[in-house]
């Protein structure tokens, strides 16, 4: 369980593959996927236009020419870590029916 988390946080916040947003949805799954990334692109955009945490909590990606940041854990902001760990934890109860 422990390493699922991980992963989906990597999925989720740090936003390393190639591929953000894929140009067609198929299937169900990535219709999914598409719905948790959008939630933690919202979530991420909203704390940080609200200045809710220290810019050293937000990671930067480009997705095509817009940089858009990405709430990620920072050991020096806890708040932010536990708003990521809610994140990972409650997104695995998104899931199809």
């Amino acid at each position: 369980r422990k390493t699922t988390q991980v992963s989906r946080l990597i999925l989720f916040f740090n936003f390393q593959s190639a591929v953000v947003f894929p140009n067609k949805i198929s299937t169900e799954q990535q219709s999914l996927m598409l719905v948790k990334r959008l939630l933690a692109v919202a979530v991420s955009c909203i704390t940080y236009l609200r200045g809710i945490f220290p810019e050293s909590a937000y990671g930067t990606r480009y997705m095509d020419d817009v940089c858009v940041k990405i709430l990620r854990e920072d050991k020096n902001c806890p708040g932010s870590t536990q708003l990521v760990k809610w994140y990972v934890n409650y997104s695995a109860y998104i899931t199809l029916p």
